[in-house]
């Protein structure tokens, strides 16, 4: 991505997250990708990736494209990928009727769109209708307006097609297959990010409300995968952020957010994530392996992960999520030692770029320390963590 082209987003996204506090949870894990080849516009997935044609891109104005943004969020939040996926009409009408309807839905909320940026008024609709009404009224009379829009659409379909082009004009990015695989967990990411806008939203001050969250411990979630970006960041683009501080009860914080900058694809990067599996730490253990999986999908670059599993000692060792069991078996009555995790990283010379501990911080620790270069603790337990590591108060 062209440094200009990533300022460019970057900004729309800082301005959105102070223009719209509700909407900044998602602005916040939202990541972009150029991709000329598919998208003639923009277009948002189930794993919050914006892909992004740059041409279109370097001809907007800053407004149009926060209002963009903008826009490609409230898909998001209106669960339009879902919607879409259950709707008795999907196999019906073709997307673009559904994308256009969902358009409708979101677009009254919204001025100074790029061109395209359809409102009801367009095609003689009523406003304020869902995206499913809006489909049943055109299902059963499509409007003169919008069929005339549907042919437009279908010659240049045809003219790109000629020529080898390949046409993805709908914003809402989603292939059965996709939908699938993830639906589980986005479901449970989406559901996350809902919960956090409504308690974002009953702020009483919403000026005050970024100065409110520093003193709130973070979901878990959105701490792993900032610091996984992060690190992602400063090993393919050599960007070094300052994201945590040393263990110290007067510094300890939630992350700030933290934005990528340019991805290298070709290159790969190492994590392990050491997990405390003593029996304080209950069924969270099994709860979070599916999210953490998802979360190293998202940023949709070559992640070699290896888990350890350690309560008094390393218990077992997982390799790129290939889980064997269904649960994992939590050792009775507590007991951890994270001196053996990172003892035997060292001992193994396991080849890694970032070490992310998940502990409730009833554990000794290593001195001196071993990683402490690479190595930041989560923990939901801060009044207990006496380590030597950048440290994280996280809720599991």
């Amino acid at each position: 991505m062209e440094n200009k082209v990533t300022l460019k987003l970057l900004r729309s996204l800082n301005q959105l997250g102070k223009k719209f506090p509700y909407y900044s949870p998602v602005a916040h894990r939202l990541r972009f990708r150029i991709d000329n080849d598919k998208t003639p516009t923009m277009g948002i997935n189930i794993n919050l990736v914006i892909t992004v044609n740059e041409s279109f891109l370097n001809e907007l104005s800053n407004n149009k494209l926060e209002n963009l943004v903008l826009h490609e969020i409230m898909h998001y939040v209106c669960n339009h990928h879902e919607r879409y996926m259950n709707n008795q009409l999907r196999k019906v009408l073709p997307h673009s009727i559904h994308n256009i309807c969902m358009d409708l839905e979101i677009n009254e909320f919204l001025n100074d769109l790029p061109e395209n940026g359809f409102k009801a008024i367009d095609f003689d609709l009523p406003k304020g209708k869902s995206y499913e009404e809006y489909l049943l009224i055109i299902n059963s009379d499509m409007p003169p307006k919008l069929k005339t829009l549907l042919e437009s659409l279908q010659a240049g379909r045809a003219g790109r097609a000629a020529t080898g082009e390949i046409d993805m004009s709908n914003d809402v990015l989603i292939t059965e297959a996709e939908y699938e695989k993830f639906k589980y967990i986005y479901k449970a990411i989406y559901n996350s990010l809902i919960d956090e806008m409504d308690r974002i939203g009953k702020e009483n001050n919403s000026d005050d409300i970024l100065r409110k969250i520093e003193k709130k411990k973070y979901p878990w979630e959105q701490v792993f995968q900032n610091i996984i970006v992060t690190k992602v960041t400063e090993i393919t683009a050599g960007f070094k952020y300052r994201t945590y501080q040393k263990a110290n009860r007067r510094y300890s914080h939630a992350p700030d957010i933290i934005f990528p900058q340019y991805f290298d694809y070709k290159k790969k990067i190492s994590l392990v994530i050491i997990m405390d599996v003593s029996g304080s730490m209950g069924d969270n253990v099994n709860n979070m392996y599916g999210i953490m999986k998802s979360m190293v999908n998202i940023i949709d670059i070559d992640i070699k992960v290896t888990i350890l599993e350690v309560n008094t000692s390393v218990q077992n060792i997982i390799y790129d999520f290939n889980f064997n069991k269904t649960k994992i078996k939590s050792k009775d009555g507590g007991g951890t030692d994270m001196r053996a995790g990172l003892g035997f990283v060292y001992d193994e010379r396991l080849d890694c770029d970032l070490i992310i501990v998940m502990t409730d911080s009833y554990t000794p620790w290593p001195k001196p320390p071993l990683f402490p270069e690479k190595t930041v603790v989560l923990t939901n337990n801060l009044d207990k963590y006496d380590g030597p590591y950048p440290v994280y108060p996280v809720l599991f």
